[in-house]
């Protein structure tokens, strides 16, 4: 079907372009490198990246100076080729994990500065938390992506996590120093939690699915739930739990 042109925005137009650009590179990009596979004036383009920002599509790292694509934007590129191998192998721990505890069970991998939800075995309580396969949440506000974290080392925590964190609800912390010694916490005990950082209401606990190299982990297990049924007790239970778990699953075939 031919579109009559009369009718495209063109603002509208070349800021999915900019967004397709982001998507398809992978990785953050400069303003001049999105200019420049836009064929727009940089200042141009950086009117559009602004505006997407103050929308939450697009976040900008003052440190490197680099635009990735933000929390509001579904995943909008395929997921690597090891992300179904994974769920495959993660699938019986997470099944045993829910009957367990009769929470919702996440799977994640971590894409850039997010984390990908791959996989999710639901609760059958009326109330409950669920995340929506193929959600993106950033890293620094999620269990998934802070267990991930604590595996990493602390120059690539500071490419993975914006200088300038997003809050996504009162509770995320955005103070990097109160964020490092939380990371730093959740190495010692081994597993990682979000307190109504990502959702008002839910909280959630998540450990690390690491690998025999010793490389940082890129994928993450955890459970979920409203706060009434998380309390503090029932998340460090939960969180021995899912260490010794998800220190269990082996993923080395799947990147391999």
């Amino acid at each position: 079907m031919s579109l009559d042109r009369r009718y495209i925005v063109a603002p509208v137009h070349k800021s999915m372009q900019l967004l397709d650009a982001l998507v398809s590179g992978k990785e953050p990009m400069a303003l001049s490198d999105l200019a420049a596979s836009t064929a727009l004036p940089k200042t141009t383009a950086f009117r559009y990246l602004y505006t997407l920002r103050a929308s939450g599509f697009v976040t900008y790292d003052e440190r490197t100076e680099r635009y990735a694509i933000g929390p509001r934007v579904a995943v909008a590129s395929p997921l690597p080729s090891y992300a179904e191998r994974i769920k495959e192998i993660a699938q019986p721990a997470m099944l045993r994990l829910q009957r367990q505890f009769n929470e919702t069970v996440n799977l994640g991998i971590r894409d850039g500065t997010d984390i990908v939800y791959i996989d999710m075995v639901g609760s059958s309580r009326l109330l409950h938390a669920e995340a929506k396969i193929g959600k993106r949440d950033p890293l620094h506000s999620t269990a998934l992506g802070k267990a991930i974290l604590l595996t990493l080392g602390m120059s690539e925590i500071d490419r993975a996590v914006p200088r300038r964190m997003v809050a996504r609800t009162p509770y995320t912390i955005t103070d990097r120093e109160h964020f490092l010694d939380d990371i730093a916490r959740s190495a010692a005990r081994k597993y990682a939690l979000d307190l109504e950082e990502n959702e008002v209401g839910a909280r959630c606990v998540a450990a690390a699915i690491t690998e025999p190299s010793g490389r940082g982990a890129m994928a993450a297990i955890s459970i979920s739930g409203p706060c009434q049924l998380m309390s503090d007790d029932m998340l460090a239970r939960m969180g021995r739990v899912l260490a010794g778990t998800a220190g269990s699953i082996d993923i080395s075939s799947a990147l391999n």
